[in-house]
């Protein structure tokens, strides 16, 4: 079955969801932000990943740098 990851990735913890190839999800989690956590969850959660798309930054409005 292919898979789709996707990551939010902040300093702290990912967020990370699976979905199969009808969009509906299979897995969402927390994983510590580092590589071999990550490395780790998608492995297990995910191992027939097509995809795998990641947003890291600031998302709140106005939080952006001067």
């Amino acid at each position: 079955m292919t898979q789709f990851v996707g990551l939010d990735v902040s300093q702290k913890d990912t967020a990370v969801s699976v979905v199969d190839e009808e969009g509906r999800q299979m897995w969402r989690g927390k994983v510590k932000t580092d590589p071999t956590a990550i490395a780790d969850v998608i492995l297990s959660r995910a191992p027939d990943a097509k995809r795998i798309g990641f947003e890291t930054g600031r998302s709140r409005p106005g939080s952006g740098m001067h």
